[in-house]
């Protein structure tokens, strides 16, 4: 008769058995996929090093460009431009480096800026109180409705930079409240403008914003070319608020320029030889990289 301890003992080395076969399976399962993880971290280990050093000859190759665009620059954009006046517009949280690049391609070529205005984020007239101390400053009939005081707002100022002021300054007016900013030479006063000069307005931002586009500087754009003045429209390559497509869907873009990347080195370039165009044979035109662009910058002839 088995006893019970023989069936104890029997049972033990049966778990045992298990126990040891599962453990030796496992080993050597572990150990294959320890081997095929280990090639598969060096085969990407090698294709990360490859990319990091194409990454590193395009940036070089990048900057070689960027390099001989300046220069070529200096040859191009000089005295382009001598003796235009120009009235800069932008709009508070407007992409800096646009602003920036416009100036500079401006004062390159030889322009003066003799006004330069910024239009605050107070001009979304979200408050009360706003839209009662603007309708004071523009003589409007309605507080209510702030869509009708910006439109009215971007009109007056349109005219003043246009034509000068005719029934006081409201620019200064607008500025004295707090819904622009203006810097000025000595010599930009009120009245007639002579000679007229080039209008430059650069929007288009990294944020959102409560005063969009086509709030106020779009209407300000179409009032100024319905006035009869050359305006060019700008903005930097990458914006998540544009502004210059806007204008080239709009009732004015046959008689205005756009420039969709005027902060980078073709696109300042572009904007004052689309200027030029536009000054002295009437040409407007589209330019950049973004769509509805007529090319890179305007053709020869």
């Amino acid at each position: 008769m088995i006893s019970f301890r023989f069936h104890l003992v029997s049972l033990v080395a049966v778990f045992l058995a298990l126990g040891l076969g599962v453990l030796t399976g496992t080993t050597v399962l572990n150990r294959g996929i320890v081997a095929q993880l280990e090639r598969t971290t060096d085969r990407l280990s090698e294709q990360s090093g490859q990319l990091r050093e194409e990454v590193a000859q395009l940036e070089a190759r990048l900057g070689e460009w960027g390099d001989f665009g300046a220069e070529i620059q200096a040859y191009v954009v000089p005295g382009r431009l001598a003796e235009e006046e120009v009235v800069l517009v932008t709009q508070e949280g407007t992409d800096p480096a646009a602003v920036d690049a416009a100036r500079q391609a401006l004062e390159l070529a030889g322009a003066r800026v003799r006004l330069d205005l910024t239009v605050r984020l107070r001009m979304a007239l979200t408050d009360t109180g706003d839209r009662e101390t603007i309708a004071r400053v523009l003589e409007a009939d309605t507080e209510d409705d702030p869509g009708a005081l910006r439109d009215r707002a971007a009109e007056m100022i349109a005219d003043q930079v246009a034509f000068g002021s005719t029934s006081g300054n409201v620019i200064d007016r607008l500025a004295d409240e707090g819904f622009v900013t203006v810097e000025r030479t000595a010599d930009d006063e009120p009245g007639p403008r002579e000679p007229e000069p080039m209008i430059v307005v650069v929007g288009g931002g990294t944020d959102e914003t409560p005063l969009p586009p086509e709030a106020f500087l779009v209407p300000l754009v179409e009032r100024l070319v319905l006035d009869g003045q050359s305006v060019a429209a700008a903005e930097s390559a990458t914006v998540l608020v544009p502004f210059v497509p806007l204008l080239r869907e709009g009732p004015v873009s046959d008689r205005l320029v756009t420039q969709d990347n005027v902060d980078q080195v073709p696109g300042e370039v572009s904007l004052v030889l689309a200027l030029e165009d536009l000054v002295e044979l009437g040409e407007a035109g589209h330019y950049g990289v973004k769509a509805g662009a007529n090319g890179l910058v305007p053709s020869l002839g």
